[in-house]
């Protein structure tokens, strides 16, 4: 009988694709078991916990980070993050370039760490088993168009969250 315990799982990384070249990427990252622990939402309004709040600031000190990547679109949902990561953005620099994985493993151990913290001293909710979900998917944005949609995506994101959460509710009497 052969075990596989140690087999590694299929990267959901394109192969043929370097995350450090310069270009864009849209980003999903999940919590662990889709748990709402950066934020709720109140009339269609993004509500952040300090752990969201936390999560948000974050995110921003991406560029300070790793200063070959920028950042455009993002937004913090209680259960996941969505952003536009720009890598490869001081060309010939003697910086060494980040990919679309070193950012988001300095992230997500950032947060945990912040998170972990928030639970011991500052009384936040605990979460279950893992913060954060194992992977995180990515789609490289090859055109002008996909770049448009994926940041009217993330922009839209809260008001689609209440709608599918909601969806009897109009918002607050008028």
């Amino acid at each position: 009988m052969t075990y596989d315990i140690f087999r590694r799982r299929n990267s959901l990384r394109d192969p043929g694709y370097d995350y450090a070249q310069p270009g864009a990427v849209f980003v999903t990252i999940c919590t662990s078991g889709r748990q709402p622990l950066f934020g709720t939402m109140q009339s269609s309004h993004l509500v952040h916990t300090p752990a969201g709040a936390t999560a948000v600031d974050r995110w921003r000190a991406i560029p300070d980070r790793f200063p070959t990547v920028a950042i455009d679109a993002f937004v913090v949902m209680p259960d996941h993050v969505h952003s536009i990561l720009i890598c490869g953005t001081v060309p010939n620099d003697e910086t060494p370039k980040a990919t679309t994985g070193d950012v988001v493993r300095w992230f997500k151990s950032s947060v945990h760490a912040a998170y972990r913290h928030g639970v011991m001293r500052l009384d936040w909710p605990a979460y279950d088993c893992h913060l954060w979900h194992r992977a995180y998917y990515d789609r490289i944005i090859r055109t002008a168009g996909e770049y448009a949609q994926y940041q009217r995506y993330i922009d839209g994101n809260p008001g689609r969250w209440w709608e599918r959460h909601h969806p009897h509710d109009t918002g607050p009497p008028g």
